[in-house]
């Protein structure tokens, strides 16, 4: 009997080893490859309030597109805050507008995936806690989002 309970014991052991590994190694795996701001859609896409759109391998107004998401929050602007921030410490090409000391909108160009995908952040707070966010990856330059998010066709 003494001999399966070490048995079942040296299992546990080495089964907690396995779970705390792998916890370990998620947040270095999230700080590659996924954005802060990805948490956002997953947190706020089906709450009350808010407006989401998903598409993938798209084509959006002549750009073609691998990711599109976009995320339309009505008092939510608190909880995307820090997610923003998160992003903006690993952007690789910052642009923001700055209004009495706060940021009111603006776009982060993140590191590009293989195959030369850019990702870009664009979001705009607005007053009361509301506003826009969106996450685009695709062969797109810097003059190609502004002109896919800003121009009116």
């Amino acid at each position: 009997m003494e001999m399966k309970y070490d048995n079942i014991l040296h299992t546990l052991r080495r089964m907690a080893l396995i779970v705390l590994l792998m916890a370990a190694a998620c947040p270095c795996m999230m700080a590659q490859g996924g954005l802060s701001v990805d948490q956002v859609f997953d947190r706020l896409g089906h709450e009350r309030g808010c407006k989401m759109v998903t598409m993938r391998n798209t084509t959006l107004k002549g750009y073609r597109l691998a990711v599109y998401k976009s995320l339309v929050y009505k008092h939510q602007g608190a909880q995307v805050a820090p997610y923003l921030a998160a992003d903006r410490k690993r952007a690789r090409k910052v642009r923001e507008v700055v209004e009495d000391g706060h940021v009111t909108g603006g776009y982060y160009m993140m590191a590009p995936l293989a195959g030369g995908i850019n990702r870009y952040i664009l979001f705009s707070n607005g007053l009361g806690g509301r506003g826009p966010v969106t996450n685009s990856e695709g062969a797109l330059s810097p003059d190609d989002i502004m002109r896919l998010c800003y121009t009116r066709r």
